[in-house]
């Protein structure tokens, strides 16, 4: 029953997240949580607590608006004092040259009573690392140039 709970409440959160409330995960996070992103860009790395987690959110949202992550898989194993979560994930967003991002990913989370011990979260990181440098040169570019 603890692990049907638990996956329900994983997809929940997930559902909130793709509305735009970051804050609900956020607030699942310990000041000695560990949260990493795998890869070297602009969202890769390993921050540590809720407000290194927060500015993480806001800077993925802020990149992209209306992303949603979908759980495909989650597994749960464990007891509420030592729970460990497996998601394979759906990540889609659109972009503001109006293609759309889709990616795959999982995720590896670490739960002791209902607080995140640690995040492990890995995209496909070359599909990502290519939009992000899309982007960027997006950005860069003069107004007008195409």
């Amino acid at each position: 029953m603890y692990k049907l709970i638990v996956r329900q409440i994983v997809r929940r959160t997930f559902a909130r997240l793709s509305a735009g409330d970051y804050e609900a995960v956020v607030k699942q996070f310990g000041p000695r949580s560990r949260f990493v992103f795998s890869g070297d860009h602009a969202l890769g790395g390993e921050r540590h607590g809720q407000d290194a987690v927060r500015e993480w959110f806001r800077e993925m949202l802020r990149l992209f608006p209306g992303i949603r992550i979908e759980p495909q898989t989650v597994v749960v194993n464990g007891w509420p004092w030592s729970t460990v979560i497996a998601t394979h994930l759906m990540i889609s967003a659109p972009l503001s040259d109006g293609r759309a991002y889709r990616n795959e990913g999982m995720q590896l989370l670490r739960l002791r009573w209902g607080r995140v011990v640690e995040d492990l979260i890995y995209e496909d990181t070359l599909k990502l690392d290519a939009e992000l440098k899309r982007m960027e040169q997006a950005d860069a570019e003069p107004v007008g140039v195409q």
